[in-house]
């Protein structure tokens, strides 16, 4: 792929400009990366510009929170999530039209496949008609071994004339369609240092340590992706009553259940306490607008909820850029793990090329097998290959599913020594 840079620099004002200011329009055929940069407004950016937009965005917070947010209150945005339907979309459609306003939806990616039904029954092509932006697009990869749905929109995203995918945090795509289509790569490079302090707090006891920590802190964000994990937290430490939670609606659902009731899947600045705890659902996109300037706490507990591990160049850039108006202070409370293995990116693309070279062998054996009790144990042992979990649900090669089997295996390599604590920047 191409690459260009654009140099930013911070305004006469000290504040760091939108990209509109640098970049007035996103071309097509494009990936967007912020150099570690959050809140440029490429998303502002193309909500306000002047062409039919459809925005794939990685949650239901991320779009509430851009449709209730005043600077878009005259820009036709339409939210597309759970409980929104194709019947209320093509009534937008309608709308807009008669109107004379151009189409800015907001979609889920499990919900863009409504949004397609809606624009074929109105007979309007998207392929031809809108600008399709895929926002926080390193979600593709590191979400979908979870979430395989959120990369469903991605084949039709490749037959679109316009097109583009944007990230503060990218992660490297190895899809070849990416090469077949020209894609080219717009690095924003900013002039100024851009690093902020982490305090990395190496621990064996998660608990003890967060005590610590929360005693002295008076307005606390604590990022930890685990809701059983933040409710054993808040019970045991005694913080149910000063307490917020925001996490995924199943999980509101869960701690209700348990009857704590301060909880909520979209971010509400009235309902925040002295701790406010936040799943991953949380850390990408959500504008967190305050005026005094939190601590931010990362937990993680690698031994009972692996998926806690936090991504030094991914969700921890993120999590910190949620706060418009900045931080006071950023700690990583985390055990360490030493029996995650480590190996290298060239080690776990051998593994998986062997992988592959196995899996193609026993799929031929299955091919060319005479009798039903072969064909049968060939498919189960295919079924039961570490390279059919890298497959798509039409039985193609899955490239997101391997760079995310990869970027995965590299984060956990790096919590398997304990080191102690220090401070260190991030950028």
């Amino acid at each position: 792929m191409k690459n260009r840079d654009i140099r930013i620099s911070k305004n006469i004002n000290g504040d760091i400009p939108y990209l509109t200011e640098v970049l007035p329009m996103i071309p097509t055929n494009t990936i967007i990366l912020y150099k570690k940069l959050t809140g440029l407004g490429a998303t502002y950016g193309e909500l306000k510009a002047k062409r039919n937009s459809i925005i794939i965005e990685p949650n239901k917070p991320v779009i509430s929170g851009k449709c209730k947010d005043p600077k878009h209150k005259d820009d036709n945005l339409f939210g597309v999530f759970e409980g929104v339907y194709t019947d209320n979309i093509i009534a937008y459609i309608e709308r807009s039209i008669k109107q004379k306003k151009h189409f800015k939806i907001l979609t889920t990616p499990e919900s863009f496949y409504k949004v397609q039904e809606a624009f074929d029954e109105m007979e309007i092509d998207i392929r031809f008609n809108c600008f399709l932006l895929f926002d926080e697009c390193h979600k593709i990869i590191k979400d979908v071994d979870f979430r395989s749905d959120i990369a469903l929109p991605m084949d039709f995203f490749f037959e679109c004339r316009q097109k583009a995918l944007v990230s503060a945090t990218p992660i490297e795509f190895t899809d070849p369609r990416f090469e077949e289509q020209n894609f080219q790569t717009i690095t924003i490079v900013p002039t100024f240092d851009y690093a902020k302090e982490i305090n990395l707090h190496a621990t064996n006891n998660l608990l003890q340590s967060a005590k610590e920590m929360l005693g002295r802190t008076e307005k606390c964000f604590i990022f930890c992706n685990s809701t059983d994990t933040i409710y054993a937290l808040m019970q045991q430490l005694g913080l149910l009553d000063e307490s917020a939670v925001f996490c995924s609606d199943k999980s509101v659902g869960k701690l209700k259940d348990l009857k704590f009731n301060n909880a909520s899947d979209i971010w509400n600045k009235d309902m925040m306490k002295r701790y406010n705890w936040l799943t991953s659902r949380f850390y990408n996109a959500v504008d967190i607008e305050l005026e005094e300037k939190p601590t931010v706490l990362l937990l993680t507990d690698c031994y009972f909820t692996e998926y806690t591990v936090f991504d030094p160049n991914t969700d921890v850039i993120q999590c910190v850029g949620r706060f418009r108006n900045g931080v006071s202070s950023i700690h990583h409370i985390s055990n360490t793990n030493r029996n995650f293995m480590v190996r290298s990116k060239d080690e776990l693309k051998g593994y998986i090329s062997c992988s592959r070279e196995i899996y193609d062998m026993l799929q031929n054996l299955y091919n060319y097998a005479t009798t039903i009790s072969t064909k049968d144990a060939y498919r189960a042992a295919v079924e039961a290959l570490p390279f059919t979990k890298l497959l798509d649900g039409n039985g193609k090669v899955n490239y997101f599913a391997i760079d995310n089997y990869v970027n995965a295996e590299l984060v956990l390599s790096l919590i398997h020594i304990s080191e102690p604590t220090r401070l260190r920047r991030i950028s």
